[in-house]
């Protein structure tokens, strides 16, 4: 924990999700590595999401914080999840 007691601050984890979101916003995705050769599935998705999300996350925390699971939402009842 920090020293105001928090695990991670919402802020911090915007921080960290901002860029890996935007690099595929209103993109075609399939034009963007790793993409363009891998299959844009939900469940390389939430592969790509872990591991990018991941490293942002060791980086600004200095290894105090990771990623545990990516749960991607195709529909209300259809998900794929990563976790290692």
């Amino acid at each position: 924990m920090d020293q105001a007691g928090l695990l991670l601050d919402f802020k911090n984890l915007r921080e960290v999700m901002k860029p890996v979101i935007d690099r595929l916003d209103h993109q075609m995705i399939n034009e963007l590595e790793p993409f363009i050769t891998l299959n844009p599935s939900a469940e390389n998705l939430a592969k790509y999401f872990y591991d990018e999300t991941n490293a942002r996350m060791k980086t600004q925390t200095n290894g105090r914080v990771f990623v545990k699971t990516v749960k991607i939402f195709e529909t209300d009842e259809t998900t794929a999840t990563y976790f290692e």
